[in-house]
């Protein structure tokens, strides 16, 4: 899983109706994580967004899934051309190559029967024990701004979490999921914000796939 470099220059004499090029977010590959869902004969996503808000459906953000094949894709991605202008510098990824892990989670405590809820509030169920933060394929999503939300494709089908992308790796709030080589690391200024994204109302950025097709349109979803 690889988070493409860039560097920001926010301002420029771009005029208003020239086009703004995306930039590259992310691409992932199916052998690194074996959860993730693709399409029939693909094994490749790369993640692209324009770095600006508004510009996408429902004056949302902008994001593109690009799904291919790697044996399609030969040699290291190129080094691309500084971009000119941005809308933040929270949509301007840091260079890092990201390490799967696969973990176990649970459900969302809200999405669970209410008998169950109240015996999961004698322990931090929901920060350190159910859902992981920072990046992810896959897994629960959390609702904890919003409360849970039933997402449907427009072929009628329900959607699942394809990726989220959150501005830390973790908090005060949930320091049971923190990385074993980063435990040192608690407490120091950023270190939990290597990607240096800042997206979302809350800072994170889900998005949702059909689970019948993930060529379907995509949704987002900000928490």
């Amino acid at each position: 899983m690889e988070v493409l470099e860039k560097r920001v220059t926010i301002g420029s004499e771009r005029r208003d109706n020239e086009p703004i090029p995306l930039l590259a977010v992310a691409q992932i590959y199916k052998r690194d994580v074996p959860d993730m869902p693709v399409p029939d004969g693909m094994d490749l996503l790369q993640i692209l967004w324009c770095p600006f808000d508004a510009h996408g459906a429902d004056n949302g953000l902008d994001v593109r899934l690009k799904w291919r094949r790697s044996e399609d894709v030969a040699g290291q991605p190129s080094r691309r051309e500084e971009p000119e202008v941005v809308g933040s510098d929270g949509y301007f990824p840091q260079s890092c190559v990201l390490h799967p892990e696969r973990v176990a989670e649970f459900p969302d405590i809200e999405v669970l029967p209410v008998s169950l809820q109240e015996r999961l509030e004698a322990v931090p169920y929901q920060l350190d024990l159910s859902i992981a933060p920072g990046w992810k394929v896959a897994g629960f999503p959390s609702w904890h701004l919003t409360g849970p939300v039933e997402l449907n494709c427009d072929c009628g089908a329900p959607m699942d979490l394809l990726l989220s992308m959150d501005s830390k790796e973790w908090d005060r709030g949930n320091r049971s999921w923190v990385p074993t080589e980063d435990i040192d690391l608690i407490g120091r200024h950023h270190a939990s914000r290597s990607t240096e994204l800042i997206v979302g109302r809350a800072g994170q950025l889900r998005i949702f796939v059909c689970s019948v097709d993930p060529l379907h349109p995509h949704r987002l979803d900000e928490q």
